[in-house]
């Protein structure tokens, strides 16, 4: 199970620099990583409907309604990162207040049924892939800072494309496959005629 340790340690691997024993150290590797971590971890979060940082809530209504456009407003959890649905497909607006708080405006009735990406701070619920490709977005992060190296940062950039094309191909694996409508066979008969089987004569 990985840790946030782990995955700092696994950035500085692939930036060929020496591992840490904590992100709170007092070296130039781990001040680095305290600065960029939870920025770069919410931003791999937010850049694909990743399996395992969806989740599912009921909202309910604020007593205030909103100034003008919808009936209702529904604050969003505390760990709300990315809207991916409302159920039944009402008209709704993401929205933030004056004060930056994140609202999603509806007419529809509560309880509001969202689905939505959360702030996935345990590291150890991360699976491998999506650990890999986090390390591989620190170290792209890190490149400049700690390599002095455009080479660095050009190869970090390739890793990271590479780790996040195969971590999100995996992720598409982990889901329901596709239906497709069973065919009778007269059905395939009139296929068949519709669309001959092409041969060559000897």
């Amino acid at each position: 199970m990985a840790s946030q340790t782990s995955i700092c340690n696994r950035a500085l691997e692939c930036l060929g620099d020496a591992p840490i024993v904590s992100i709170d150290d007092d070296t130039k590797p781990a001040k680095a990583l305290r600065r960029v971590y939870d920025i770069t971890r919410r931003a791999f979060l937010c850049d694909h409907p990743w399996h395992f940082a969806k989740k599912r809530a009921a909202l309910p209504a604020s007593a205030a309604s909103p100034v003008w456009g919808f009936a209702r407003g529904y604050p969003v959890p505390a760990d709300f990162l990315r809207l991916l649905a409302v159920r039944n497909g009402p008209e709704f607006s993401l929205e933030a207040d004056a004060t930056g708080s994140q609202w999603i405006l509806s007419d529809a009735a509560a309880p509001l049924d969202i689905l939505y990406l959360y702030d996935v701070t345990d590291a150890g619920r991360l699976p491998p892939h999506a650990v890999e490709a986090l390390a591989r977005w620190l170290a792209y992060d890190l490149a400049e800072d700690l390599t002095q190296s455009n080479t660095k940062k050009q190869d970090a950039a390739q890793a990271l494309a590479v780790a996040l094309t195969r971590a999100k191909r995996i992720n598409g694996m982990q889901k329901q496959p596709d239906r497709y409508p069973a065919f009778s066979f007269l059905q395939a008969r009139d296929q068949s005629i519709q669309f001959p089987i092409l041969t060559t004569d000897a």
